[in-house]
């Protein structure tokens, strides 16, 4: 039997750079205005909760928001990010492009 494979786009329609996390690994991403990504995640195939690490039910993710910051908790076997072609990115994609958000910008809100 196949895992099933949940993908979540993401695009960055601001004006600002947008930071992206990908937790529970911690590895950032940063969108710059008009830019997507996607994050991805492996279910598991067979019995029991296909997504077992979500704390809401059955879902493949979790997204957490504050200004200039996106959380995006995988609840499978394993994430990754890729751009739109699916091409992976690694961990820091832009981040040396541009500055981190300023401090004391919020803390990420569950939603």
């Amino acid at each position: 039997m196949d895992e099933p494979v949940a993908r979540l786009p993401i695009s960055n329609h601001s004006d600002e750079v947008l930071e992206v996390v990908l937790e529970w690994y911690g590895r950032d991403y940063r969108l710059m205005p008009g830019e997507s990504l996607v994050v991805h995640t492996v279910g598991r195939s067979g019995g029991g909760p296909t997504w077992p690490g979500t704390v809401r039910g059955n879902e493949p993710f979790q997204v957490d928001h504050c200004p200039g910051s996106i959380q995006v908790h995988v609840n499978g076997t394993d994430g990754w990010v890729t751009d739109l072609e699916g091409n992976e990115l690694e961990c820091g994609h832009q981040r040396s492009m541009t500055p981190p958000p300023a401090p004391g910008s919020g803390t990420a809100q569950h939603t």
